[in-house]
């Protein structure tokens, strides 16, 4: 395929995604979400998103510029005791925008609440084509794959997250009863994190098929609504 046609290709993906993201039937809109942390940290400027980093104290150094992240930053050491490692080794710090590492570090926090120790993902930012603010290209999302407790139990999203099928809310009262075991464990961390209302869009298996095997978590620029699914 010609570059210029596979690029229009990737943007006609990206846009479509966003519509039917904004249109789902589980999309919630809240109110005064200026307030919501998510949001909150989607409209920092960067002296403002770095500048919390410091008051925080998080583990950081600049990162690498890159044309589709505004403020990059590398995560160097653990979040509140929690270890983000990647699913396939690697020697260079995670890199993402700013704003991305303000909400993990609250997802750290709700993690250790369950006992987890070390997060497993697949991939943060990732090149490629999107819109402004949005997705991996832009450094504000991460694919989690696992969960490591302190006792060295796994909770693996492949294996121990209940399917339903594709279109089931993920949290909440509509939302399928997931068995006793690894399956609930895992489902009610999902939502411990969906309550924190720390990022924008959480998919999950119940999402699509592309997710069967990892969460997707957002912190999406530019956006006041909710997606957990």
């Amino acid at each position: 395929m010609p570059r210029k046609a596979a690029l229009w290709l990737a943007f006609a993906i990206v846009f479509i995604g966003s519509i039917v993201e904004a249109r789902n039937r589980l999309v919630f809109f809240p109110a005064m979400p200026e307030r919501l942390p998510a949001v909150h940290y989607a409209a920092l400027d960067s002296n403002q998103c770095l500048g919390e980093l410091v008051l925080r104290k998080l583990p950081y150094l600049p990162g690498k510029a890159s044309p589709t992240i505004d403020t990059p930053v590398q995560l160097t050491g653990l979040l509140r005791g929690v270890e983000f490692r990647p699913a396939a080794p690697s020697d260079a710090p995670p890199l993402m925008d700013c704003r991305l590492l303000l909400a993990l570090d609250d997802f750290a926090a709700i993690v250790k609440d369950h006992g987890i120790t070390i997060v497993r993902y697949r991939s943060v930012y990732r090149r490629g084509f999107g819109r402004k603010g949005q997705r991996h290209p832009a450094g504000v999302a991460i694919d989690v794959e696992e969960f490591v407790k302190d006792d060295g139990t796994t909770l693996s999203v492949l294996r121990d997250f209940h399917k339903s099928h594709i279109g089931s809310a993920t949290c909440g009262e509509k939302a399928p009863a997931a068995p006793p075991g690894k399956p609930r464990e895992l489902r009610e961390l999902v939502c411990a994190v969906h309550q924190a209302l720390v990022f924008n869009l959480i998919l999950s298996p119940h999402y699509d098929y592309r997710h069967r095997n990892h969460l997707h978590l957002e912190v999406r620029r530019g956006t006041k609504w909710f997606l957990t699914q």
